[in-house]
């Protein structure tokens, strides 16, 4: 039986590693975790207790690059991984968050809600030096209708990675990994977002900031804006069709219903339902004349 090590972050990567343990528990030779700081839970806590609780050797990714590995796994297998696994005795497979060759590159899945897409999904892909270009080895695809969170769409696509994961470590405890290559015509990129892409751009649709809005939820930070000199988390809202407005300026309050502002976008209006400060306080709107930045 091939072993491997599982390099994994986040809630996919927890649910991979409980997969695959189910059904091949003799294949992990040990698991390699990251904290990520961009995120209200990283998972670390709980892939290490699982690992403990199995007896699972694990460690941390400074101390994994911090050695020089020598074991007997064949494979390495990336869930949610952020950085590039410097082994000359691995062979990478990574685990990618869209239907390839869609969306290479950062944070696919926030890429694909915002953009609002029908249809998302997860790619088993064989590494190579350029990022996400590499054969694909399976994927996994399914639905979903908006309005839809990034938690709720994490939800649901964790199940796929649990099950093409087992699919991929079933193929590779056969020797039989067939990859197709990629057709570089359909490829598209999403960038990667920093903490500037949390703020709202007013200028845009308002479904479309719908859709940030709950793209960038829990576990994420929270759509941003700048009210004044204090920045607010928007926490829910919702798109309401345009009105004509001589003198548009987007991020302007038009009307306000019940502490519900209705703010001016590009095209259609915002109205913001729930929002918070950064101390997690309520925001009460209690002065219509506001500009969102």
């Amino acid at each position: 039986m091939n072993k491997s090590i599982l390099f994994l972050m986040g809630n996919k990567g927890l649910a991979c590693l409980k997969a695959v343990f189910v059904k091949f528990p003799l294949s992990i030779e040990m698991v390699v975790y990251a904290h990520d700081k961009n995120v209200s839970n990283d998972y670390v806590d709980e892939i290490k207790l699982f690992c403990t609780l199995n007896s699972i050797r694990s460690c941390d990714r400074k101390e994994w690059e911090s050695s020089n590995y020598n074991g007997a796994s064949k494979f390495g297998v990336a869930v949610s991984w952020r950085w590039m696994i410097q082994s000359s005795e691995l062979n990478l497979i990574v685990l990618h968050d869209s239907l390839l060759p869609k969306y290479r590159g950062f944070n696919p899945l926030v890429t694909a809600l915002i953009n609002g897409d029908t249809t998302i999904g997860v790619t088993a892909l064989l590494a190579n030096k350029e990022f996400d270009r590499g054969d694909i080895i399976g994927q996994a695809a399914m639905q979903i209708i908006y309005p839809c969170t990034i938690e709720t769409a994490i939800d649901q696509i964790t199940t796929k990675y649990a099950e093409l994961i087992v699919s991929v470590f079933n193929k590779l405890n056969k020797d039989k990994l067939e990859t197709i290559p990629q057709n570089e015509s359909d490829a598209t990129y999403s960038l990667w977002r920093d903490n500037e892409d949390y703020f709202l751009d007013w200028n845009l649709d308002a479904s479309i900031l719908e859709r940030t809005v709950n793209a960038l939820g829990f576990p994420y930070n929270g759509a941003q804006t700048n009210m004044g000199d204090e920045i607010i988390i928007i926490k829910k809202a919702i798109a309401l069709s345009n009105i004509r407005i001589e003198n548009r300026t987007p991020g302007k309050i038009i009307f306000s219903n019940k502490n519900e502002p209705e703010v001016v976008c590009g095209n259609g209006l915002l109205r913001i339902i729930e929002a918070e400060n950064l101390n997690k306080t309520k925001v009460i709107f209690s002065k219509f004349r506001q500009r969102f930045k």
